[in-house]
């Protein structure tokens, strides 16, 4: 309730989105799967190099972060403690990533973690891609849906996701 009410406040703009175009990203992923970091790093290094920054907001189930996640600058955490007792975050890292103007959005949330849900619903990014774990596309807040097979698998959602949004708005594709 306490969600929907906030984004009743929120407005996005829509615009045409070309990947090409895009100079911040902003990454949601679910740590609890850390084997699936090495997916995220190729996904960073991959978008880094086309020239895009790269801000990942990570959802760290236990109190303590991975050794091998910290000392990432690209990287910011959000645990238990973070959220206020409607399960909001409300750390100063999750103000700043909301506040961040990115222009595209990746949620890697597997599990729908409502903290990771509730942060892409906020979010004004005007492209926002998430992973179709329910088969309920009207209850979404992602402008594109990746169907994942079970067990859901990091390397072909992001696969999948960085095919489809190189196709959108590619001259070869426009009618």
């Amino acid at each position: 309730m306490m969600l929907q009410r906030r984004l009743g406040a929120r407005r996005r703009m829509k615009q045409d989105f070309r990947l090409d175009s895009v100079k911040k990203v902003g990454i949601l992923w679910d740590a609890s799967f850390e084997n699936d970091f090495q997916h995220l790093a190729s996904l960073n290094r991959q978008l880094s190099e086309g020239g895009k920054t790269v801000e990942v907001f990570a959802w760290i189930p236990g109190k303590i972060v991975p050794d091998r996640l910290t000392g990432l600058s690209y990287m910011r955490f959000l645990r238990k403690s973070d959220l206020n007792w409607a399960f909001l975050p409300v750390s100063d890292d999750a103000k700043k990533f909301l506040e961040t103007k990115h222009d595209l959005l990746i949620d890697i949330n597997p599990s729908a973690i409502f903290q990771l849900s509730a942060i892409a619903a906020l979010s004004s990014a005007p492209m926002k891609v998430g992973p179709d774990m329910n088969g309920e596309p009207e209850n979404s807040p992602y402008d594109l849906m990746i169907k994942a097979p079970r067990p859901f698998s990091v390397a072909f959602f992001i696969e999948q996701a960085m095919y489809y949004l190189s196709l959108i708005g590619s001259p070869e594709t426009r009618a």
